[in-house]
């Protein structure tokens, strides 16, 4: 029973807990406030947007990036309360436990 614990420990560590809550006009997107999922350890935001993009389809990834791999210039990610173009950009570590992102699409105007 150990060993069945042990490797059940270690399948759990190989996984991190990802919180995303979408803000603004990304909620009308997704169709969601929050959601949580499940990503291999040493995934970064590249990968989670990635993710996004092949389970929300093209409205979401056009909303998001401008061209594959580029961000607009309009959308605003947090990663730990950290916006990601502070920590390594779309190359970011989510990390090793749990994560929590606010994507947040931001516009100039008045």
């Amino acid at each position: 029973m150990v060993k069945a614990d042990l490797k059940e420990n270690a399948a759990q560590a190989s996984e991190i807990s990802v919180k995303v809550k979408f803000m603004g006009d990304l909620r009308a997107i997704v169709k969601k406030r929050d959601l949580e999922m499940t990503l291999p350890t040493g995934s970064t935001v590249g990968d989670l947007l990635t993710f996004l993009a092949d389970s929300f389809g093209d409205p979401f990834t056009s909303w998001v990036f401008s061209q594959p791999g580029k961000l607009h210039h309009y959308i605003l990610i947090f990663l730990n309360g950290r916006n990601v173009k502070d920590v390594g950009g779309l190359g970011a570590r989510l990390g090793d436990s749990e994560v929590e992102i606010i994507m947040l699409p931001m516009f100039e105007g008045g």
